[in-house]
């Protein structure tokens, strides 16, 4: 099975950037720098989705971009902060 790849919103400017993960309530990633935040967003992911699975409760599949792209919530982000959409990794140990 290849790496589950989940759609992030990336938005900031200057040094102070910021990416939320739609699938993945409440996990984010910050950076001086967009691939700062992209990286701190993958380290997030994997790290939540390892807690989630340690406790019996894997981590939600991914939806596929068209789909997250049509959720009110990420066009109203996107709308609001002028977001990208990057793709975030889901990296394991295993």
């Amino acid at each position: 099975m290849g790496t589950m790849k989940y759609v992030g919103l990336l938005d900031g400017s200057g040094d102070v950037w910021g990416v939320m993960i739609p699938d993945a309530p409440g996990v984010h990633g910050g950076g001086a720098t967009p691939e700062e935040a992209i990286a701190d967003a993958t380290s997030a992911l994997s790290e939540v989705a390892a807690m989630m699975a340690a406790e019996g409760s894997p981590i939600a599949n991914p939806r596929p971009l068209p789909i997250v792209l049509a959720d009110q919530s990420v066009i109203d982000h996107v709308a609001f902060c002028g977001a990208t959409t990057v793709m975030i990794p889901l990296l394991s140990d295993a």
